[in-house]
């Protein structure tokens, strides 16, 4: 069984779950979840939560995956499709637990902004198309969970196009195969991640630590990057020049130390 999950609070998230139960051919199951109707098509079922998705501590299902159908906020308001893994270096300011990662899956996550891309393509939206660093919550849940998101304001959570790029991506993750790539974690660069964006033409990556998390590089946290990264991560990528010299000593130390191989972003594009 999969599981799509967006939050009835989210016009983004709601807006992409119509369309699915409207155009893809998703009907009521006759079960419910807090009251709301579960919808469902073969084995892969569409529920709607009253409160954010970022907050779950449980649900009462056990997916192979879980996609989070999501809008996308930044100050900016740029318009932005993206995908990400969930997950706290630091503090849990926007839920889960702090210093904790949520298990995401690479494959998925890879085809999920593969497939973004074509929509933009198809479309002609005018969107940047991105991989986004590891953020917020929730982090407990036991399945793998990645969110694919439309941003970055109202107007875009508003669009028939984008919301329509964004759930056919969703239902083609679900209902499609696709090709296996090593799997990865990163280290280094910005919260939207440019370089490792290019660099799911030949990896797969999972989650990635960003820069301005890098005060929160332990050996546990990295172990726990590798884990939660499923299939379980062979590689690291490390954007050398999105990191001070201090930081990628520290990291490559670390690396050595686990005895996990690595490359820079420059090598895996």
């Amino acid at each position: 069984m999969k599981l799509i999950l967006y939050s009835q609070e989210d016009l983004a998230g709601s807006n992409i779950a119509r369309i699915l139960v409207n155009s893809h051919g998703f009907s009521e199951s006759g079960e419910y979840y807090y009251g709301s109707p579960i919808h469902k098509k073969k084995d892969v079922l569409l529920i709607g939560t009253h409160t954010s998705v970022r907050d779950l501590v449980e649900i009462p299902f056990d997916p192979e995956v879980c996609l989070v159908a999501s809008r996308h906020r930044s100050d900016s308001g740029k318009p932005t499709l993206t995908c990400h893994a969930t997950g706290n270096y630091g503090r849990a300011d926007l839920g889960g637990r702090e210093n904790t990662l949520q298990l995401t899956h690479a494959h998925y996550l890879r085809e999920a902004l593969l497939m973004l891309k074509d929509r933009k393509r198809e479309y002609d939206l005018g969107y940047d198309v991105t991989l986004e660093v590891t953020h917020h919550g929730p982090t407990g849940l036991p399945f793998p969970l990645l969110f694919v998101e439309v941003g970055s304001s109202a107007v875009e959570w508003s669009s028939l196009e984008a919301c329509n790029a964004v759930s056919e991506t969703i239902y083609d993750l679900m209902f499609s195969s696709f090709e296996a790539k090593t799997p990865a974690i990163g280290f280094g660069g910005p919260h939207y991640a440019p370089n490792f964006t290019l660099a799911t033409r030949k990896y797969a990556i999972g989650h990635i630590m960003p820069k301005h998390a890098m005060e929160s590089l332990t050996k546990t946290m990295v172990e726990e990057m590798i884990e939660k990264t499923l299939p379980r991560a062979e590689l690291a990528i490390i954007d050398w020049k999105g990191l001070r010299s201090k930081e990628r000593n520290r990291l490559v130390e670390l690396l050595d130390e686990l005895g996990v191989s690595w490359i820079k972003t420059s090598d895996a594009k």
